[in-house]
């Protein structure tokens, strides 16, 4: 998937008809992902190129941080996400105030029209665009009608009575429901984080664990996971956010690793610590420091809890990694690296 991040990068040359999508995506769910693969079929049906229009920064992060939305997923994965989809590029914008003073109409004939040469525009049911969110699937259909493209409403997409919504995920998540988070989402929550430094405790008791920098900013609550972690290669992330044009590929790896996750203040050695996250790879031996990973939580093993030294901590370490070998074996009984 090509990605530009700016309307003057767009490559109108190589792309002069268009269907396109757009939305913010956080989480790339079941819901999105129907409309983003119907995008990609009317495309190839019509002959045209297949583009998904996002944005670098949340709109509500700029319109009313007050309310401090969290995402689900940075920028970096949710690009990768949508690299998934077969698309053929995104367009990744920044937000800002100018930008969100364009009515809809204004938006769609400068934009989408001038600038993207839509021939078809696809869009989930609650979707909003323009100026204070004004527009939305009516708005669409009407200016289809006005500037000679088609226009399609995806319904929404449920899970039991519940639409699918990135809202109702970061809810989830929030409140460790993560196997009905996994239900909406389609796969099971995952983050991309950094392998930072750290005190290299867990490597004097016998389990070495790599410190996270986690990316996503909704995590689940504090305690001890099963998890499976892949190590993401530099080159993953080979496109640059500030101009021109990159190529963005879905997320590879070395393949899934069983591990241990624990997401807390490590209350044994840090009375007042903030909270951190760190992981332990069963069976793994080699240097993470400088890497890119995926995390993906499988499972909560217990709540973290103040151990009173370091021979209890390291002795309830060997019964996590057993819980987490339980919770993360398949039905032939191996370990389950996918």
């Amino acid at each position: 998937m090509i990605f530009a991040s700016s309307l003057d990068g767009f490559p109108s040359n190589k792309f002069p008809r268009t269907v396109l999508t757009l939305g913010a995506f956080d989480g790339v769910h079941r819901g999105h992902r129907a409309v983003l693969r119907r995008v990609a079929r009317e495309a190839r049906k019509r002959r045209a190129k297949s583009v998904v229009l996002t944005f670098q920064e949340h709109p509500q992060k700029v319109l009313r941080p007050e309310r401090g939305t969290s995402l689900l997923t940075s920028f970096e994965h949710k690009l990768s996400l949508l690299a998934a989809e077969d698309l053929d590029l995104c367009l990744g914008l920044h937000f800002n105030r100018r930008f969100s003073r364009l009515s809809p109409e204004e938006f769609v004939k400068r934009v989408l029209c001038d600038r993207m040469r839509v021939v078809e525009v696809i869009l989930g049911h609650d979707a909003r665009f323009g100026k204070g969110r004004a527009g939305g699937t009516e708005t669409m259909k009407g200016l289809a009608k006005k500037f000679g493209f088609r226009f399609q409403c995806v319904p929404p997409m449920k899970v039991g009575a519940a639409a699918v919504s990135s809202t109702r995920i970061r809810a989830l998540v929030s409140e460790g429901r993560l196997k009905e988070a996994g239900r909406q989402l389609g796969r099971p929550y995952s983050i991309l984080a950094s392998v930072i430094k750290g005190a290299g405790r867990g490597r004097k008791l016998g389990f070495p664990t790599a410190n996270l920098d986690p990316h996503s900013e909704i995590l689940p609550p504090e305690g001890v996971y099963a998890a499976r972690v892949r190590l993401i290669p530099p080159s993953q992330f080979n496109w640059k956010r500030g101009v021109g044009l990159g190529r963005v590929q879905p997320l590879r790896g070395r393949g899934w690793l069983p591990a241990v996750l624990n997401l807390g203040r490590r209350p044994t050695f840090e009375k007042k610590g903030r909270p951190v996250a760190e992981v332990h790879l069963i069976g793994f031996r080699g240097d993470l420091y400088g890497h890119q990973a995926e995390i993906e939580f499988v499972r909560k093993i217990r709540d973290e809890r103040t151990f009173p030294d370091a021979f209890a901590l390291g002795a309830q370490i060997r019964r996590d990694v057993a819980k987490a070998r339980e919770f993360l074996r398949d039905k032939s009984g191996q370990l389950s690296y996918t």
